[in-house]
């Protein structure tokens, strides 16, 4: 601005000093040098984002964070930025389970950065950038860590409890143990919102045996259903056979009981025809005093009245008739 006062003076005529002009030119100077300090002092932070005053020339520090809107400092400063709203993560990788299977997964997760951790979170990590690296990569080792607490049949069964592992895992790694100060800090000064389990591949090896043993069960399920079927044919079959086997042995013993019951009086009958015979021939020999042979010739003429077409062939001197012995 001097060099323009100057050049005012020497386009002054007669070699006078133009006062009022070099006192403008002055003023100019210094209202341009204010808004430029002005302006170098402003930093504006949006509704979104937290930040950390920065004295570039002094190598300073604030003390204290500052949220969105217009901010004022030492000419020069500058705001370490971090987002006030939370942040998600994607987590796309593999894990070894407990039982030496490895899983693919996928995790979405979410964590912030509180207003009271940054000034640490700045000294350690100095900005965003390299904040949010460590964040991540101490995430994706709290999945790993909880992944391998599982057996591979657990992330078929048990998923909404991995998913609960995970984000208590998530939790400590971020926000370190209970009862850490900003000077001994074991986490990375971040906030742990949530975790989602979105999606677990498991290994084709394992799915191929699960299939393959879903296979075997439903063949022996098949098999004691068909053995159940067989043994359930046989069985009414058996019942069959021993019920026709007792309507056998009955009709049996009806039959035999009444071939019994027919000789039984049959045989009464002849025994009955036999008893009156042997009468008739007792009161026949009391009665007309018949000796042996007179009850023969009688008996012999009794068949002859009963038979009276009998024919014999007898040879002589065969004695037919007992007549005389009556």
């Amino acid at each position: 601005m001097a060099s323009i006062s100057t050049i005012l003076i020497r386009q002054t005529p007669n070699g006078k000093r133009p006062t009022k002009i070099a006192y403008t030119s002055s003023f100019c100077s210094l209202l341009i040098v204010a808004i430029i300090l002005i302006a170098v002092s402003l930093k504006k932070l949006t509704s979104t984002e937290i930040g950390v005053e920065y004295d570039t020339w002094a190598k300073q520090l604030d003390d204290a964070a500052s949220m969105g809107g217009l901010h004022n400092g030492p000419p020069g400063f500058r705001f370490i930025k971090f987002p006030s709203t939370q942040i998600t993560a994607e987590v796309q990788d593999t894990c070894v389970s407990r039982d030496g299977l490895r899983v693919q997964f996928h995790v979405s997760y979410q964590y912030l950065m509180p207003e009271a951790w940054i000034i640490a979170a700045v000294k350690k990590y100095r900005d965003f950038k390299k904040w949010g690296t460590i964040v991540e990569a101490a995430g994706n080792s709290a999945i790993q860590n909880s992944c391998s607490a599982f057996n591979i049949t657990d992330f078929q069964s048990l998923r909404n409890l991995i998913q609960i592992d995970m984000f208590d895992e998530l939790k400590l790694k971020l926000e370190g143990s209970t009862g850490s100060t900003n000077e001994t800090h074991d986490g990375v000064f971040a906030r742990a919102i949530a975790l989602q389990l979105k999606n677990v591949e498991l290994p084709i090896e394992y799915k191929a045996g699960v299939s393959d043993k879903q296979s075997a069960k439903e063949d022996i399920n098949l098999a004691k259903n068909q053995r159940k079927q067989e043994l359930t044919k046989a069985n009414t079959l058996l019942l069959a056979a021993q019920e026709e086997t007792q309507k056998i042995l009955e009709k049996a013993a009806n039959d035999a009981n009444v071939t019994l019951t027919e000789a039984e009086l049959k045989a009464q009958q002849t025994t009955f025809s036999f008893q009156r015979e042997k009468e008739t021939i007792v009161q026949a020999m009391d009665n007309f005093n018949l000796t042996t042979n007179g009850v023969l010739s009688y008996l012999a003429n009794q068949l002859y009245a009963k038979a009276p077409t009998l024919k014999a062939a007898i040879r002589e001197p065969a004695k037919i008739s007992q007549k005389d012995e009556l």
